[in-house]
């Protein structure tokens, strides 16, 4: 079997496995049990980490569930998870999946669709609710009390179909081909979302058919990512294919389907993440409802222009595995997530690339961050970017110990989805492996979730809101939360009893899949036990940079819009510069103090946030 090394000194005795282009898994890797000394908690950034849990405290999450689908088409997504499930201001919620019964060729594959109307979930459906085979389904508001899904159908050429109707839950579906899709541009995996009045902003982005998959060249990219967008509820496109600056030919030969991720808008801010294997990671932002476009780089690969027949990798480099997460803040910063990945490439003549299959960690990373110079686990751990990993159950201080796990092509901490809520707390949830579940020859994949109350400078404790009993013998995996937040968290996810995927990778016997429905209290994770629209505390963060030259930074969230008063001290409580003064609503700020006039030496910034004051040291270079 080729490019199957030996990786002493980072994973133990794990090895490298060998994923064509269609990432064929390697059989062999199966039932190898691998181990790795679990991080020092005494190391920097470790406080933003994990810390081990009693097992017995999964018993106590108030998470319920209920059943809203089933599929045996099992591929929700190949990297990072569309948009699934959208709550409405009613608490009225749709979900959306790729449905299919009918292995193998799963003629009926199509978007499998429920609506709870406040009281209860509808039937779980037996059809899909296009006319036509299509997958890959985004669901979002459209209208005053509509509702819209765009899907592919992945025929040749492909075309995006809209399906939409005016009242959410109930009526026909109008369904069209979007018209800029298909014909001349093959467009799949598709991405939307919407905005704007009467939400009838719909944005939209889309990858042109890969050579690979059947497709052609798009403006000299062998897959270009094309952003779509429509003000009239789908009507017209005022802006079609539309290839965004700093994503031409100039800069990537082409990207792959599902390397990219909405963020919920806010107001005109609307705001995307792209990135995998084999490109950077990467945010494009615009403040006006698209007509305008920022990029801003938060990894650049060390290979660009990279192409498998012409590029040897010999070094291994940790990228992005392309399961990806955003979300904006009360003040449209963005807020990144992303697994990482290890990778090569060592002979340009098999048609391969090679992956780590056992390679672990999910980043953070925020708008007041500069970009990763690397995205080696060690660095980030280091610098407190790393936000999930696998966690050891046992307390045996090793993690990895593994039968074998079930091929994504993905980091062993994947899939992430995030939300915030009115106060600004962050909940992250993740698909991460079970050191301790396993079937006899691979471990299961369960999903994990922590919160941060501070705008991501720290995070809670890691629980697995999957881990009541039922799910002893369950892969859960592909979860999804909805934007909007009350007293609970809601969340759709899918789960079965075989570890892997039958529609790939594993390309285990086909079986029944579940989308379940989870909602839980948010308190659960947040381990605030006080009820909503209480006097909480302000959270106010250390400075940074500590040491300051120039400006220095801090982070506030507030949980109900409050005076705020900034004040830098001397040692003997003098007040040194102009004291700051301002009204600020509830949510994450972040506040800018210029100390270019203070000379070097110790000093103290006082937050002074109604009644309350906070005061902490800061050191001026």
């Amino acid at each position: 079997m080729k490019k199957i090394f030996l990786l002493s000194l980072i994973l133990a005795v794990s090895f490298l496995v060998t994923a064509q282009q269609n990432r064929v898994a390697v059989p062999a890797l199966k039932n190898i049990s691998k181990s790795r000394p679990a991080p020092d908690a005494s190391v920097p950034g470790a406080h933003f980490l994990y810390r081990a849990p009693n097992p017995l405290v999964k018993s106590s999450l108030a998470s319920v569930e209920t059943l809203i689908g089933e599929t045996r088409y099992d591929l929700q997504t190949n990297q990072a998870c569309q948009n699934r499930l959208v709550r409405f201001p009613d608490g009225s919620m749709s979900a959306v999946w790729t449905f299919g019964m009918t292995d193998p060729n799963f003629a009926d594959r199509g978007t499998g669709y429920n609506y709870f109307d406040g009281t209860a979930w509808g039937t779980v459906p037996s059809v899909r609710i296009e006319s036509l085979r299509t997958g890959w389904p985004s669901v979002f508001a459209l209208g005053q009390n509509g509702e819209g899904v765009i899907s592919h159908d992945f025929a040749t050429p492909g075309k995006l179909m809209l399906m939409k109707r005016v009242t959410k839950g109930s009526g026909t579906w109008n369904e069209t081909a979007i018209p800029h899709s298909g014909g001349t541009v093959s467009l799949s995996w598709p991405r939307a979302t919407s905005n704007g009045t009467g939400n009838n902003s719909i944005h939209l982005i889309a990858l042109s058919r890969p050579v690979v998959s059947g497709g052609s060249l798009f403006q000299g990219m062998d897959g270009a990512l094309l952003y779509s967008r429509s003000q009239d509820g789908g009507n017209t496109w005022d802006i079609a294919n539309q290839i965004l600056p700093g994503m031409s030919s100039a800069a990537y030969v082409g990207f792959g389907g599902d390397c990219y991720a909405w963020a919920e808008p806010k107001g005109n801010t609307i705001a995307f993440v792209v990135g995998d294997n084999w490109t950077d990671l990467f945010l494009m932002k615009s403040t006006d409802n698209g007509q305008n476009w920022t990029k801003t780089m938060i990894f650049q690969h060390p290979y660009p222009f990279f192409q498998e027949e012409h590029t040897l990798v010999l070094d291994t480099p940790y990228v992005s595995d392309g399961s990806l997460a955003i979300l904006l803040d009360d003040a449209g910063k963005a807020h990144v997530f992303s697994g990482i990945m290890r990778v090569g490439n060592s002979d340009t003549t098999d048609q391969q690339t090679s992956y780590w299959p056992y390679t672990d960690g999910l980043l953070y990373w925020n708008e007041d961050m500069p970009a990763f110079s690397t995205l080696h686990f060690d660095s980030l751990w280091n610098q407190g970017h790393i936000v999930g990993y696998v966690q050891d159950i046992n307390g045996n201080d090793t993690i990895m110990e593994f039968d074998g796990i079930g091929t994504y092509f993905l980091s062993l901490s994947t899939f992430p989805t995030a939300c915030m809520d009115d106060h600004g707390t962050i909940f992250l949830a993740y698909t991460s492996v079970m050191e301790n579940l396993s079937n006899g020859s691979q471990n299961y994949r369960h999903i994990w979730a922590r919160t941060s109350l501070d705008g991501g400078l720290t995070w809670q404790d890691a629980k697995d809101i999957t881990g009541s009993l039922q799910h002893n013998f369950h892969e859960c995996v592909f979860p999804f939360f909805a934007a909007r937040v009350d007293n609970n968290l809601h969340m759709v996810y899918q789960y079965d009893e075989e570890p892997g995927l039958a529609v790939r990778g594993d390309a285990d016997p086909y079986g029944d899949n579940s989308i379940s429905y989870l909602t839980l209290p948010k308190t659960d994770l947040s381990g605030l036990s006080v009820p909503e629209n209480t006097d909480l505390p302000a959270i106010v963060s250390q400075n940074y940079p500590n040491p300051c030259k120039d400006n220095t930074f801090i982070n506030l969230s507030l949980p109900k819009a409050s005076n705020i008063k900034v004040s830098v001290l001397n040692l003997p409580g003098q007040s040194l510069l102009p004291e700051q003064n301002g009204f600020y609503a509830a949510g994450n700020h972040q506040l800018k103090i210029r100390v270019s006039d203070l000379q070097s030496g110790l000093y103290f910034y006082r937050i002074t946030i109604g009644n309350h004051v906070i005061t902490k040291p800061m050191i001026v270079e």
